[in-house]
């Protein structure tokens, strides 16, 4: 009994080990350069408007997405935003494969910018050259000073190739349709504005290949444990 609870023991830590491992040891899916151009929201004037802004990424390693990295300014308290992951499913097509519910950060008027990481509830996995976008959905953004927020930020790259954006009327927004989606150098159907060549600061991590090996092998005492128990 004392031999088993001890195995048993091991497991847990090593379980445990597994998941702090998956949150500190990650490889990024990045297109920004780390450099700050500027923070916007979706706004051609003063109107509030729901905002979706995101980066397109191909899977190089067929580990989970285990969060997400949003760089971010000013949010209005309260805010709720959304993580959302797509798959390519047809040539210009995308498939929403999960949605989840985070609250941002707030900034200071463009005196401080924030990296924040958003740890998935679920991991999800894409094959090898696989396509997916890694979105931030926000409702109802505030565009008409004083109170406006401008909560996506922009490198300095001059490059806009993979960054994408979209938006509609407040809490009209379809997740599921972005079909009016556009890269983010290009105005929307019926805009006179967009953002600019630069590329968005939305991140995906994956663990590293030993955080892997180590829950594969919490799993392999998990199963030895089941088995002395019985």
């Amino acid at each position: 009994m004392r031999k088993t609870i001890r195995v048993l023991l091991a497991g847990i830590a090593i379980a445990q080990l597994a998941i702090v491992g998956a949150q500190a040891a990650t490889a990024t899916y990045q297109l920004d350069n780390g450099s700050i151009s500027g923070a916007i929201n979706a706004s051609d004037g003063t109107e509030p408007l729901d905002n979706w802004f995101a980066n397109e990424f191909s899977a190089t390693t067929s580990n989970a997405i285990v969060g997400v990295q949003f760089g971010l300014d000013t949010t209005a308290p309260g805010t709720v935003a959304d993580v959302v992951l797509y798959r390519q499913t047809s040539l210009q097509g995308y498939t929403r494969v999960y949605t989840q519910a985070f609250t941002p950060l707030t900034g200071n008027n463009g005196t401080n910018y924030f990296l924040q990481t958003v740890w998935l509830n679920t991991p999800q996995k894409f094959n090898v050259g696989d396509d997916f976008l890694v979105a931030i959905f926000m409702q109802n953004v505030i565009a008409a000073p004083p109170n406006d927020k401008y909560p996506f930020l922009m490198d300095t790259s001059g490059v806009a190739a993979g960054s994408w954006w979209d938006r509609s009327a407040p809490n009209t927004f379809n997740l599921d349709n972005l079909t009016g989606a556009a890269p983010v150098d290009q105005n929307l159907a019926g805009g006179a504005w967009n953002p600019g060549a630069n590329h968005l600061v939305i991140r995906a991590m994956v663990p590293e290949p030993s955080v892997w090996a180590l829950g594969g092998l919490a799993a392999f005492l998990t199963t030895i444990v089941r088995r002395r128990s019985k």
